[in-house]
């Protein structure tokens, strides 16, 4: 976790050296004192590549500071306020899926300072679905849903989740699964790795990312070729994109560029395999003697998939209409708990 803190008096650059020394171990962390005119031009810089912002000052400082940058709770960066005497620590922005509230609660023991939490969910000891999403590695996918379920818990109303999958451990109060039948509309929220439409928009949807994308392709292939094969794949098999954890492939594609350029705007892992490491698969596999002939391995896309997955072949190698990409799917379904 990237965490950058800002000071402003010789009191809060203590405080941030306490906070740097006791974070430091499993952060990134940067500090910094910030002079006359440098706060706009700091909070500019860090609130688009920091996962946390931290104020040490006044609470007020921070809000007119950050205030032009805020898009939304699934992207903005956890912001937490400390006053320069280390007496309260305040999360304000991101409290959930940020995990400005969890921070918060962090540097409040750190300082022995007073964790301020106003999130309604949690000062009413109410199961927060945002939270729990982000520690199971859920994708929000219509992040303004999570207020109606998250009303509704709050009234005491029971909210009705339908899961793809398993979920382990003891369910929370006013939380009931998989008891509708199979009308989607009925549930508030609905776990899985498939694309869903429907006319009802009040039902949060959670995308797990369990979905790995094995590939091949002719030396040189453009991205658009590379693109357009892999969302068509998806587009039949009806798994939405958010589904997906990481691409794969034989080392000789290491550097293909239209691979690197999918990665990148999909923000997925690109690793890549040895022919001796997708040989030692063992397995039902499409076997091609043309591509072992050329890359001593009788199949890149499906072998690829399964190892970096760890899982089993959903989709077998697809020629994606002679695009000169073949693409292949491997799933591990997720492990998903209450606690």
């Amino acid at each position: 976790m990237k965490v950058s803190i800002i000071a402003f008096t010789d009191n809060g650059m203590e405080i941030a050296y306490t906070l740097s020394n006791s974070l430091s171990e499993d952060n990134d962390i940067s500090f910094t004192r910030c002079g006359k005119g440098e706060l706009s031009v700091w909070t500019e810089e860090h609130f688009s590549d920091s996962d946390a912002l931290i104020f040490i000052g006044a609470i007020g400082i921070a809000l007119r500071a950050i205030a032009p940058y805020i898009r939304t709770k699934t992207k903005d960066p956890a912001v937490v306020v400390v006053d320069e005497l280390g007496q309260f620590s305040i999360p304000v922005l991101s409290g959930h899926i940020g995990g400005a509230n969890e921070l918060a609660l962090q540097m409040a023991d750190i300082l022995d300072a007073i964790p301020v939490i106003t999130t309604a969910t949690d000062i009413n000891n109410v199961f927060a679905i945002d939270t729990w999403a982000k520690s199971q590695g859920l994708q929000i996918l219509n992040p303004q849903c999570i207020k109606l379920v998250s009303s509704k818990l709050l009234k005491g109303e029971a909210i009705h989740i339908k899961s793809d999958y398993p979920i382990q451990g003891n369910v929370p109060n006013n939380v009931q699964i998989n008891d509708l039948g199979d009308s989607n509309n009925d549930y508030d929220v609905i776990i899985s790795h498939k694309n869903f439409e429907n006319d009802d928009k009040d039902v949060l949807l959670l995308v797990p990312k369990i979905i790995t994308v094995g590939i091949g392709c002719r030396k040189d292939i453009n991205f658009e070729n590379i693109e357009k094969s892999i969302l068509n794949i998806l587009k039949k098999e009806n798994y939405h994109i958010l589904s997906l954890n990481a691409i794969a492939s034989i080392d000789k594609k290491a550097n293909e560029k239209g691979i690197l350029e999918f990665a990148k705007k999909y923000d997925l892992p690109f690793n890549t395999y040895s022919a001796e490491e997708l040989n030692s698969l063992e397995g039902d596999f499409t076997k091609s003697e043309f591509v072992k002939s050329v890359v001593e391995v009788d199949n890149v896309c499906e072998r690829s998939a399964v190892m970096e997955s760890n899982g089993s072949l959903i989709r077998r190698k697809d020629t994606c209409d002679g695009a000169g990409v073949t693409v292949a799917l491997a799933m591990n379904d997720p492990i998903i708990s209450w606690e």
